[in-house]
């Protein structure tokens, strides 16, 4: 998931360029055989891919991992009727209550506390209690989204770095336009006259 524009554009240039040289390395490597420039820049350039390509996965596993452990709560089991004997009537049904909108704001399920008078009752979540769960779930649903980005970036770092090598060397493969001898020799003729 970008982050901030700076973020972005920094990541399509660096991106860009680590994929232009791993693409133009393979060129000079397979056209022009071994020298040491082409083989740094397909090196570096593969290394460049390379990262990124794991830097987005750990942002995947991260994503994932929090997500998982945040989603992982059960809903809530019932009070038993002992629950709080000891508390005030105010204080057990304070402590129920909160328990139950705690429950309803995580997973959304409806728990039951204590009134003053020692009955069960089923927890009314109010406008505020609502407000709370939507954003909750608004949270969810973007650390899921993340998470299908961040996968989706792995991904294509894992494909786009062998295109690249692919088509470097199917470049090399190409031999140019043919060579005209009259055309070379005019072109000669014209840079030696003054």
């Amino acid at each position: 998931m970008t982050e901030s524009w700076i973020d972005f554009t920094l990541s399509v240039i660096g991106g860009g360029m680590a994929l232009l040289f791993l693409f133009d390395g393979t060129r000079r490597l397979a056209t022009f055989g071994a020298h040491r420039r082409a083989a740094l820049m397909m090196l570096l350039a593969a290394i460049a891919c390379a990262l990124y390509g794991t830097f987005a996965y750990w942002k995947y596993l991260d994503h994932k991992l929090t997500l998982s452990v945040s989603q992982r709560k059960s809903a809530p089991s019932q009070l038993p009727p002992s629950w709080g004997r000891s508390l005030s009537p105010e204080k057990r049904e304070s402590a129920s209550r909160s328990r139950a909108r705690h429950a309803f704001v995580e997973s959304g399920a409806i728990a039951t506390y204590f009134d003053r008078n020692g009955e069960i009752r089923p927890f009314a979540p109010n406008l505020e209690d609502v407000q709370r769960r939507e954003r909750v779930v608004a949270h969810y649903a973007r650390v899921e989204y993340a998470v299908r980005n961040s996968l989706a970036e792995a991904l294509l770092w894992l494909i786009l770095g062998p295109v690249a090598i692919l088509l470097g060397l199917l470049m090399s493969l190409d031999k140019g336009p043919p060579k005209d001898p009259e055309a070379e020799s005019d072109l000669n003729e014209a840079q030696s006259s003054p």
